[in-house]
């Protein structure tokens, strides 16, 4: 059994940015895709150590094919979104028959950042034999950036004291947001119902996350992250790129 399972929501229909084929395999380059930037955490690593799975609908193909290039390197499995399943947390439910001890949710239209020398396999499975869950975030003390995502409460200690997805009101009280999260097997059922509960925007107690271990667990800090599931986004990194260069 591997050590750590990273599972990649990849079943959404991409009608943002309206692409012929999966958003996934949009190439920012000549050399990769967008979602090779999710196994290049893992480069030093190989089928010993991380397991993938890769949670995809029926119109996804080319995803599939495009991602034989690494079969050699890991064990990739595939498995379908139950359709009465909604949203990423729906994606992750559809693959809890496949997760293993220590697992880690990356989104794979998403370039994420960490510090230099920073390394993703050991600092997640460290943080998970602690707490038993985690979520990577980034420092966000934008309103209308914050409106948009998974925002957390973060403290001096990088603990995480609140959760709301896509809050509209009373943000001044955030000042982060998640780009990736990992969780243990046993945690997972807890965490996922609470954050599910924010997700669909079904009624809840602010204090719910005290009765979870997602309260008062570590998060991990990243240097920079972008969603580019637009393409304003897409042309902003662009840009970006083209200027540093």
């Amino acid at each position: 059994m591997s050590n750590l399972t990273v599972i990649l929501p990849a079943a959404g229909k991409g009608t943002r940015l309206n692409l012929p084929y999966p958003k996934e395999i949009l190439r920012l380059n000549n050399e990769e895709a967008l979602i090779d930037h999710s196994f290049n955490f893992f480069r030093d690593y190989g089928r010993k150590n991380v397991e993938f799975v890769v949670v995809i609908n029926e119109d996804k193909p080319e995803l599939l094919s495009y991602l034989a290039k690494y079969k050699e390197r890991y064990n990739i499995t595939f498995t379908y979104q139950n359709p009465n399943e909604h949203e990423y947390t729906g994606a992750i439910k559809s693959a809890s028959h496949l997760f293993g001890e220590h697992n880690l949710v990356l989104l794979p239209d998403t370039i994420m950042t960490l510090a230099p020398s920073s390394d993703l396999y050991d600092m997640t499975n460290a943080s998970l034999t602690e707490t038993g869950f985690t979520f990577l975030y980034k420092k966000e003390n934008d309103a209308e950036v914050l409106k948009t995502k998974g925002a957390l409460t973060v403290d001096q200690n990088d603990l995480i004291t609140a959760y709301e997805d896509k809050p509209q009101n009373n943000l001044e009280r955030f000042n982060a947001f998640w780009c990736a999260f990992a969780f243990r097997r046993r945690t997972f059922n807890q965490c996922m119902a609470f954050m599910e509960k924010s997700t669909l925007k079904q009624k809840r107690n602010k204090e719910e996350i005290k009765d979870t271990p997602i309260y008062q667990s570590k998060g991990i800090p990243v240097q920079d992250y972008r969603d580019l599931g637009t393409w304003n986004e897409i042309r902003r990194m662009l840009l970006n790129e083209e200027n540093n260069n």
